[in-house]
C-alpha cells in the first residue's frame, strides 16, 4: 500500500477497483431483488457477492499473475498473525467501554449473560462462533480490503482505507432499505447515516489490520470479534430502548463511532510515523 504508484498503475488500479465495486454492488443488488423469496439466506448470498466478484476480476476480467499471485495480492497465503491480537480484542474494548458508559448514563442495566453446560463447552462454542464468523466475514473482506483496498492505494493509505470503508456501506443499502433483516427497529433516516458514518470508520481499523499484517485473515477475524462482541453485548445490556439498541449503544451508534475515532487517531498516527521512519 505504501509502494510508490505510477500513473499508469494507479490510473489501471482505480480502473479495476471500480470494476470491482460496481460487479459486487451489481450482484447484491439482484440478491435484493429475490430477497422476499430468499428469506435470511438473502443476508449470507450478499455476503458472497464481494469475494465472488475478486474472483471473476482475477479470472477473466483483470488476471495478476496466476493463482498464486492472486491468492497473495488478496492477502491469503499468510495468516498475518501478528494482526491477530488488535483483531480481537479492538472490538470487545469498543463494546464494553460502550456497556459501561451506558450503564454509568442509567440508559441500561447490565446482567451476567445465561451460561449453560461447562465453562470449556462455553469456551469450545464461542471459539466455534468465532471461526464460524471469521469464514463467512472472509468473503466480505477478501473483496473489500482484499482485492479493492490495494487497489485504491493512489489516493493514499487512510483515504483509500475511508473510501473503501464507505463503499462497503453503501453497499448494504439495498438490503437495510428494503428488508427487515437488520437495523428494522429505527428510522432510515437516522440509521443510514450513522450506519455509513460507522462503515467507514470501521475501514481504518480494518485496513491497519490489513496494512501492517499483509494478510486477510485478521481482517476476517476482527469482523467477526464484532458481531460476536455485539452478540454478547445485547445479552448482558437488558434495555429494549430502540433509543439505546439503535442509536446510542448500538453495533452502528454514537458510542461505536466515538470508539471508532478515538481508535482511528491513534492507528493513523502510527501509520504515519511508521512511514515517517521508512522514509528516513
Amino acid at each position: 500500500m505504501q509502494d510508490a504508484v505510477t500513473p499508469r498503475g494507479a490510473i489501471g488500479g482505480m480502473r479495476n477497483a471500480s470494476r470491482f465495486y460496481a460487479m459486487a454492488l451489481g450482484l447484491a443488488l439482484v440478491v435484493t431483488l429475490f430477497a422476499p423469496v430468499l428469506g435470511h439466506a438473502s443476508l449470507a448470498l450478499t455476503m458472497l457477492t464481494p469475494a465472488v466478484a475478486a474472483a471473476i476480476m482475477l479470472a477473466f476480467v483483470a488476471p495478476e499473475g496466476g493463482l498464486r499471485a492472486g491468492l497473495a495480492g488478496l492477502g491469503l497465503t499468510s495468516l498475518g498473525l501478528k494482526g491477530w491480537p488488535l483483531a480481537l480484542a479492538g472490538p470487545a474494548v469498543i463494546f464494553l467501554v460502550g456497556l459501561a458508559v451506558l450503564a454509568a448514563l442509567g440508559l441500561t442495566t447490565l446482567a451476567a449473560p445465561r451460561i449453560e453446560g461447562s465453562a470449556a463447552g462455553v469456551a469450545l462454542n464461542l471459539l466455534a462462533g468465532l471461526a464460524a464468523g471469521t469464514l463467512f466475514a472472509l468473503c466480505e473482506e477478501i473483496g473489500w480490503r482484499g482485492y479493492m483496498l490495494p487497489h485504491m492505494r493512489a489516493f493514499g493509505v487512510v483515504a483509500a482505507m475511508l473510501i473503501v470503508g464507505f463503499l462497503q456501506g453503501v453497499w448494504h443499502l439495498p438490503l437495510l432499505l428494503t428488508t427487515d433483516l437488520y437495523h428494522a427497529a429505527g428510522d432510515p433516516r437516522i440509521v443510514v447515516p450513522l450506519f455509513l458514518t460507522t462503515l467507514t470508520l470501521a475501514g481504518v481499523f480494518f485496513g491497519y489490520l490489513r496494512v501492517t499484517s499483509g494478510s486477510i485473515w485478521p481482517v476476517a477475524g476482527a469482523h467477526a470479534a464484532v458481531n460476536v462482541a455485539w452478540g454478547i453485548s445485547m445479552e448482558v445490556s437488558q434495555t429494549k430502548s430502540t433509543l439505546v439498541l439503535e442509536y446510542i449503544g448500538g453495533e452502528s451508534g454514537i458510542l461505536m463511532i466515538c470508539g471508532l475515532l478515538a481508535a482511528d487517531a491513534v492507528l493513523i498516527r502510527k501509520l504515519r510515523n511508521a512511514t515517517r521512519d521508512a522514509r528516513a
